[in-house]
């Protein structure tokens, strides 16, 4: 195992070189040009609002087809796309979408808007983080290192920190086997799966087909109301399903939700509803404990971990958790997991083009 201050000195040594800091002064020129729109009122949005902030580029407003008023987290105007040919037409847009980037290009085009405005998240070197933010969270990535059970763990993380500061390519697996990799994950035939997360019911329909429709019981948490009903229409005709409309979290209570994000519609302090939270183990107090438990719960996976704490105790259920919502997750999550239980061997992996999709299995 090559040690991991060696393998952060040669990327720290390339933030430092005069290519790296020419690349960002490029950039920046490019960006001061014009105003900014960013077209894409979501997370992701949000996401690149937060590095042109760290970069110090302001932005004017977000633009989006299907929201409007003032963007929930910043404050900023949401526009109508018609609206960059007219009163936005001195801006440059960057498209915020990873699945609807050609179609948003096509809708731009459509208007007549000129190609040379338009820039892809991932045309610009914007950097996820610098190196100065990445710095409060690297002591964690060490520990983390060091926990990871085999080579391939740990050069997801490292590769994470390339990406965040270097821009660099992610290798990823196949996203289909996110959740159930075969390298790491052996599906029973009688596996009470619990799908924290579980949106329009995706991750079920893998895994049925995993287990071949042989299955103990299936449990989806889901507190977006469109998502749950989307999952119990595409579910419907399955038997031993549970679709619970209630959102994971430490205990159980009412917390602030921001919904009609689609897959990323998540519990905010900002959030605009209101939902019903719960625990695993409060849930599970009186049911067949879960054997396998999935979490993509866009930032309350630490949450739900400690209100699955006698749960993972007691039962050591097989654990795939989303860790790429917050930067920390890497660390906090497979570290409280090893205070409950220290028999636990934990893997990275990854499945996207993007930072997003990285899963923390425990086994």
């Amino acid at each position: 195992m090559r040690d991991f201050a060696e393998e952060l000195s040669e990327i720290k040594k390339i933030c430092n070189s005069k290519e790296y800091k020419y690349e960002i002064q490029n950039t920046m020129n490019i960006l001061s040009q014009k105003p900014i729109v960013l077209y894409g009122a979501g997370e992701l949005g949000y996401s690149v609002y937060i590095t042109l902030k760290q970069h110090g580029v302001d932005v004017s407003c977000f633009c989006d087809k299907n929201k409007y008023g003032a963007h929930e987290k910043t404050g900023l105007p949401i526009i109508a796309p018609k609206a960059l040919k007219n009163e936005y037409s001195d801006t440059n847009i960057i498209i915020c979408s990873v699945n609807y980037a050609n179609e948003m290009k096509q809708e731009l085009n459509m208007l007549g808007i000129n190609p040379k405005r338009i820039f892809e998240r991932g045309f610009l070197n914007l950097h996820e983080m610098t190196p100065r933010s990445i710095e409060p969270y690297l002591e964690g990535y060490e520990r983390a290192y060091y926990l990871l059970d085999d080579e391939k763990s740990r050069q997801v993380l490292l590769n994470r920190i390339r990406r965040c500061l270097l821009s660099s390519s992610l290798l990823h697996s196949t996203p289909i086997l996110q959740y159930f990799d075969p390298e790491i994950i052996t599906l029973g035939c009688d596996e009470v799966f619990v799908d924290g997360g579980m949106y329009v019911g995706d991750t079920a329909e893998q895994f049925f087909k995993y287990v071949n429709g042989n299955y103990n019981h299936y449990y989806g948490f889901e507190p977006d109301v469109e998502n749950s009903h989307k999952a119990k229409k595409s579910l419907q005709g399955k038997s031993n399903i549970t679709i619970i409309e209630k959102g994971l979290w430490s205990n159980e209570t009412q917390l602030c939700f921001s919904g009609s994000f689609e897959s990323s519609s998540k519990l905010d302090n900002c959030g605009a509803s209101v939902v019903e939270v719960t625990s695993l183990d409060i849930y599970f107090k009186d049911k067949i404990p879960p054997s396998f438990i999935k979490m993509d719960v866009e930032g309350a996976e630490l949450e739900s971990l400690k209100g699955s704490r006698n749960l993972i105790i007691e039962n050591k259920p097989k654990l795939a958790i989303c860790a790429y919502h917050k930067p920390e997750d890497i660390y906090t999550l497979p570290e409280l997991i090893k205070t409950y239980r220290d028999d636990y061997k934990f893997f990275l992996r990854h499945y996207s083009d993007s930072i997003y999709e990285t899963v923390l299995y425990a086994i």
